[in-house]
């Protein structure tokens, strides 16, 4: 009888653990669906604007507001600055899109509070493995204060699943001097390849710039 009973409960637990892990699937599979697939070859990434009135102009990158209260994926604030301004209903991460990386990793396109607004556009990574997100990089945002202004936006120059991701950045800033007479400015163009589960940064030659026109650039 004892032998019996141990068996019974033997096969109750390993039932509990396959309904907690379908469980853990079906919670990462609905946060996924949260993200529309697009497709990243030759994708221009580039911030949102808002009109005078303070609405968001019409962007790709708009996204769909991700409830941080359901999904615990997102309880991470050295990836999540403002985490605690969304618990709290006064700002939001938005599930932008995703497409396929490799067999271990999904990218995912979010964007999220920066200096001022919610401008900051990153690729994070979704580990499949572990079903967590992984810091990844920065791909938009723009904002300026006292005479000063950058704008930041990427391009996905080569893309190949299983095989290649390549995407440069470029950064442009402009600053008035004190008398707010003169304007100094500085261009920067880098290159991030995902190698081994992690992104690689390049410098690239300046002269290349020309080749990458920022949509935003006031």
């Amino acid at each position: 009888l004892t032998s019996c009973n141990n068996k019974k409960s033997q096969e109750s637990q390993t039932l509990t653990a396959k309904t907690d892990s379908v469980k853990l699937v079906d919670k990462a599979t609905e946060f996924l669906d949260i993200f529309k697939t697009v497709n990243p070859s030759g994708l221009h990434i580039y911030p949102p604007t808002w009109d005078k009135k303070g609405n968001l102009n019409k962007t790709p990158f708009e996204g769909t507001p991700i409830n941080v209260d359901k999904f615990s994926y997102v309880d991470n604030e050295e990836i999540f600055l403002n985490l605690q301004a969304c618990k709290e209903g006064n700002s939001y991460i938005y599930a932008v899109g995703k497409f396929e990386i490799n067999n271990d990793y999904l990218g995912l396109i979010v964007r999220q509070q920066s200096q001022y607004d919610e401008s900051l556009v990153q690729l994070l990574l979704w580990d499949k493995k572990q079903n967590k997100i992984v810091k990844g990089i920065d791909l938009a945002d723009s904002f300026g204060d006292e005479g000063w202004y950058f704008d930041t936006e990427s391009w996905i120059r080569e893309y190949k699943t299983n095989s290649t991701l390549k995407i440069v950045t470029r950064r442009k800033d402009s600053e008035f001097d004190e008398e707010f007479k003169n304007k100094t400015y500085i261009d920067s163009l880098k290159t991030n390849v995902f190698t081994n589960g992690k992104f690689i940064e390049t410098q690239n030659e300046l002269s290349d710039t020309a080749n990458f026109k920022l949509k935003e650039w006031k």
